[in-house]
């Protein structure tokens, strides 16, 4: 225990050390751009609502991107984008080659979406804009015709709004594909990635609304209890004894201390297992195993016509390379042990603590001062060590957090190759 912490340690000092300058300006950029593009994103909503949701995707696809260039960036292999050597313009690049950072993006879409909408990110980027745009509409607005003020944020009329922007990141998709065949310039796969993703946010956003509907339906159906006493009427009502405990004094139980502990450590466990899907992702090369399951799976509808075939054999192709870096990712955390794994939540959350309370030592420190002074003072402060009672995203904290988690996959990978090689 005591030498696998130890190592986890040392390993985190050393990426911080080796990469946390790198590591703080790419945070630190992208919270600019994470500024601009809201305040781009009011004021095409202003314009029409749905350019201001497209712009608000811009900035989620942003997290994405930042969160895989963190770890591209720690695992030692900078983000590159050179241009490949010319190809003759009959040919297209390899189908299976993918460049690093398209790849390691690609590999991680659906599950870091997945977590970001299943967490409740996606709303809070949604409430942050809404609450931008109204402070905004407020602003401009005309007290003798208030009426103006038009729909909210999130107010979208119709569903062409919707097939619309669909079908021009089909089409941007289609010719960046094109592009990169004639070209192979590695940036054009990050365009086809950003389209798919955009797709994915669409798809969730879409989703939540359904979800707010389905959610009110439900509501408005009777209740199990009420169609229960329909069929099968009480015949008295039941008595109750009441608790003779105090209402502010509740009883200790293991049940909930335990739900509570386990949503502590969900968190970073979820961000060790996404970086584990960029450190252990290679979507060029396959596995032994799955290329059997596939072949075999091809083999159902190899009697089905060519097109047909083409078709299944490219989505299914699509598929395996996707879910089998997934796979690849969940293995490397799953082999990292218990006790590095019970280090890299400890530490992640011991960086959080750290990050609240020296915003408040600092806060102590300066004192009390004018409201005009602590509005300028409290800037830097949250920006380092996150805002009190928000969720984490002090540039400092989060860097380190990065580290911890990327030193614990850099051990567990070596673990990995080393039980590789004594079989």
């Amino acid at each position: 225990m005591a030498t696998v912490v130890g190592a986890h340690l040392k390993q985190t000092a050393r990426l911080i050390v080796k990469h946390g300058p790198v590591l703080l300006t790419v945070l630190l950029g992208a919270k600019l751009l994470e500024d601009l593009l809201m305040n781009l994103a009011v004021e095409l909503g202003m314009i029409q609502r749905f350019a201001g949701l497209v712009a608000v995707i811009m900035l989620i696809l942003l997290q994405l991107i930042v969160f895989v260039g963190m770890f591209v960036i720690l695992r030692g292999q900078p983000l590159q984008f050179r241009r490949k050597p010319s190809v003759p313009s009959a040919a297209s690049p390899p189908e299976g080659d993918t460049p690093l950072f398209a790849g390691a993006v690609l590999a991680v879409l659906i599950p870091f979406y997945g977590y970001y909408a299943g967490w409740g990110f996606l709303g809070n980027t949604l409430r942050d804009y809404s609450r931008a745009f109204l402070s905004e509409q407020w602003n401009r607005i005309d007290f003798l015709n208030p009426q103006d003020m038009g729909p909210t944020a999130l107010e979208v009329d119709g569903t062409l709004w919707l097939l619309l922007p669909v079908a021009i990141i089909w089409w941007v998709r289609r010719m960046a594909k094109a592009r990169y065949a004639q070209t192979g310039h590695q940036a054009w796969p990050l365009v086809v990635v950003a389209c798919e993703a955009t797709w994915v946010i669409i798809a969730l956003y879409v989703l939540s609304g359904w979800k707010q509907q389905f959610v009110a339906w439900l509501a408005s159906l009777p209740s199990p209890t009420s169609l229960l006493d329909w069929f099968l009427p009480s015949a008295e009502a039941a008595l109750v004894q009441a608790d003779v405990r105090p209402v502010d004094w509740p009883q200790w139980q293991l049940s909930s201390w335990l739900s509570e502990l386990f949503r502590y450590a969900l968190l970073p466990l979820i961000w060790f297992n996404l970086g584990a899907i960029v450190y252990g992702h290679n979507l060029n090369v396959m596995a032994p195993p799955t290329e059997r399951v596939a072949g075999r799976v091809t083999q159902r509808w190899a009697a089905l016509p060519k097109p047909l075939t083409d078709f299944f054999g490219h989505f299914w192709a699509g598929v395996i390379k996707r879910w089998h870096a997934v796979a690849n990712g969940v293995l490397l955390a799953a082999s990292a042990g218990v006790w590095l794994t019970v280090s890299i939540l400890v530490l992640w959350r011991l960086a959080d603590w750290a990050g609240r309370w020296l915003w408040l030592g600092m806060a102590h420190l300066i004192g009390p001062q004018d409201l005009q002074v602590w509005n300028l003072v409290v800037v830097p402060l949250n920006l380092l060590f996150g805002m009190p009672g928000q969720p984490q995203t002090g540039v400092l904290v989060v860097m380190v957090q990065f580290c911890v988690l990327a030193a614990g996959l850099n051990l567990a990978l070596a673990s990995q190759r080393a039980a590789k090689v004594s079989a």
